[in-house]
């Protein structure tokens, strides 16, 4: 029985992705002769399993925006460097030296491009 409901959950887990309504779904396994506490439980871990994809996706950053935050990052200690350098910026004879970012907004575009060659 535990293999049949993972099976159960698997095979409408996919229609589900595909468009299915829960409804159909269970119009579906009562004309299979299901019993209505066993509908419910896969109803519940399709659910579950939607819900916590959702929630795994929108937690990454994609390619775009980590090449985007990247350059905007390299831009912004490129110019508090030069600002400090040629006197843009009044620090009373110090200088601010902005590598930190750029080094970081370099790696976050390298990193955006693996990202994108694997996802492709």
């Amino acid at each position: 029985m535990k293999q049949d409901f993972k099976e159960l959950v698997e095979f409408y887990h996919s229609k589900k992705i595909d468009g299915m309504d829960f409804s159909q779904i269970r119009n579906e396994m009562k004309q299979k002769g299901i019993d209505e506490n066993t509908i419910k439980n896969v109803v519940r871990e399709i659910d579950n399993k939607i819900l916590s994809g959702e929630v795994k996706k929108s937690g990454k950053l994609k390619a775009r925006e980590l090449r985007l935050i990247g350059w905007a990052l390299m831009i912004i200690g490129g110019v508090i460097t030069l600002g400090t350098y040629f006197q843009w910026f009044d620090v009373k004879g110090y200088y601010i030296v902005g590598y930190g970012p750029v080094i970081a907004g370099y790696l976050m575009i390298v990193a955006a491009r693996r990202a994108q060659k694997r996802a492709s």
